[in-house]
């Protein structure tokens, strides 16, 4: 079901993919910290996606931590996109109570600069040293914790072998049967840059030519906001076409007995990567760097990529074939487009209002 286009782009141009937002299902929050906590005993204050990504999570991971540090207490602060944990944390920021976040590179770099998160500690969390340098922040912030990218969702009953180009989104023929999320979803800045690049521009230059075509893309898009979500819409027949994760894509592939597929058009696609971070005056800094020590984790990440699909960032975990097939390559095989973290984060604002203002028409 999974198609990979072959490119030469070095991994480390990759991993300057970025990502601005993850969608999911309703949000909560956990409880307010004791700040008693040790390395091994107490409570950690996570904030991540909420949705599947939390019911798999959970699962693979925070259940199996609990296991192995049974005095330590998860409060899962659940959160629909990395935005939206962004501005959270920006509000405890005189009185911290978060001590972990799991959000998206792009949005994780701009909680850096903000003096949001602290840098970690290398003796205190040991399993870094299977993360490679080109999964680690250059100055010591959190690090890559999981990988996924950008695919073409796409209903196997009208297309029984998966699209070759991200050009069928302009095919006439699937005209109000495609869903597409605007910015500032991480899709519709992706679709902004890939299209930029099918253009041959330089997005960080000028995306004139891009917005060009995707306002001839726009009267044949149903929805740029899918209800339930990107993945339902296609699963249910609502449309046939629509921009997803490569994560989720396969997991709602095997929910729905693969009534859609996932593919990566030949023109290339865009990495999403999330990073762990340690809160900035965390309430339970031992406890938490515990946490992320075992986020790290051979065990950790192998389970993850098992339930989720998501690629690990450490050298040590290994995956079954069946599974390794399925998660996104990061050998450099998969045809990148390499986006630039700092850049993006200065213009998403701009790229979301030049969607409203140009290319959403109704």
């Amino acid at each position: 079901m999974r198609v990979i286009t072959k490119g030469k782009i070095a991994l480390a141009a990759a991993t300057t993919a970025a990502a601005l937002v993850l969608t999911g299902c309703g949000g909560g929050a956990g409880s307010s910290s004791t700040g008693n906590s040790s390395a091994t005993s107490g409570e950690v204050n996570l904030i991540a996606y909420s949705g599947v990504w939390q019911d798999q999570y959970t699962a693979a991971v925070i259940e199996p931590f609990k296991a192995k540090y049974p005095d330590i207490k998860i409060n899962y602060a659940s959160k629909r996109s990395s935005a939206e944990m962004l501005s959270a944390l920006q509000g405890q920021k005189n009185n911290p109570a978060t001590d972990v976040a799991i959000m998206d590179n792009s949005v994780s770099t701009t909680g850096n600069a903000q003096g949001l998160f602290d840098k970690i500690d290398t003796a205190a969390v040991p399993n870094l040293a299977n993360v490679p340098d080109q999964f680690k922040n250059k100055d010591g912030f959190g690090p890559v914790v999981m990988l996924d990218a950008v695919g073409l969702l796409y209903d196997t009953a009208t297309f029984p072998k998966a699209p070759e180009s991200w050009e069928v989104l302009w095919d006439p023929a699937y005209a109000g049967k495609i869903n597409v999320n605007a910015p500032p979803s991480l899709l519709g800045l992706s679709l902004t840059a890939i299209t930029s690049k099918m253009e041959g521009e330089d997005y960080t230059q000028s995306i004139d030519k891009a917005v060009a075509r995707l306002k001839e893309m726009a009267p044949g898009v149903q929805t740029f906001a899918p209800n339930p979500d990107e993945y339902q819409n296609v699963i249910t027949g609502q449309t046939v076409l629509g921009l997803g994760q490569n994560a989720r894509g396969q997991f709602y592939s095997d929910q729905s007995n693969k009534k859609m597929g996932v593919t990566f058009p030949k023109e290339g696609t865009v990495y999403q990567i999330n990073t762990v971070n340690v809160v900035k005056d965390a309430p339970n800094k031992a406890a938490a760097q515990t946490f992320v020590d075992y986020a790290l984790s051979a065990e950790a990440q192998t389970a993850f990529a098992k339930a989720l699909f998501y690629a690990p960032s450490v050298t040590n975990a290994e995956l079954p074939a069946d599974i390794k097939d399925r998660v996104v390559p990061t050998d450099g095989s998969l045809n990148i487009v390499p986006l630039d973290v700092e850049f993006l984060s200065s213009a998403r604002d701009k790229w979301t209002d030049t969607w409203k203002r140009q290319i959403i028409t109704k």
